[in-house]
């Protein structure tokens, strides 16, 4: 009997080309995979810079209004109040101890005033948890509406938010 020998010259080299397609395969996952963890980690730190944006904003808001209700006769100036629709002085808020850009900074703007106040038109007693401003008395104030505008900026200049409230001051 004639034994076949495999020699160099009878191997057709298919493991190579298979080996490689494989590699290559490989090659793709990898590459797609790190594209998707760069891409992710780069969302991570917007949402992060949005939420720090925000918190700076919020604090800035709080302190404002803040400041209306416990000191209001002392801001009723030109400078926070300003008159003839000239724009308001902008305030830094220093009380902030993120790592942010910039310091949150807030305007107060007196609004036109819009007439009496009608609380029991204004409230809902069912929603309201009680029945005390249905009983036939209006409830009328005499108060100053107030704007106070708020404006945030995250770990990088691109990330800003703005916050706006509206406040009822008692005269």
């Amino acid at each position: 009997m004639m034994k076949e020998t495999l020699g160099p010259s009878k191997q057709q080299g298919a493991v190579l080309l298979v080996a490689l397609i494989m590699l290559l395969l490989l090659t793709v996952i990898g590459v797609a995979a790190m594209r998707d963890t760069n891409l992710q980690e780069r969302m991570a730190g917007n949402m992060r810079d949005h939420a720090l944006a925000f918190q700076a904003a919020e604090a800035a808001l709080r302190f404002a209004e803040q400041e209306v209700k416990t000191d209001y006769t002392n801001l009723i100036s030109d400078t926070l109040y300003p008159v003839n629709n000239e724009t308001p002085d902008v305030v830094i808020f220093s009380g902030f101890n993120g790592n942010v850009y910039q310091a949150p900074t807030y305007t107060i703007t007196r609004l036109p005033h819009p007439g009496q106040l009608d609380m029991q038109n204004m409230v809902n007693p069912t929603t309201a948890g009680g029945d005390s401003l249905a009983a036939g008395e209006s409830l009328i104030l005499d108060f100053v509406l107030v704007r106070i505008e708020a404006t945030g900026t995250g770990a990088s200049p691109d990330s800003k938010v703005t916050l706006r409230s509206l406040y009822f001051v008692e005269e």
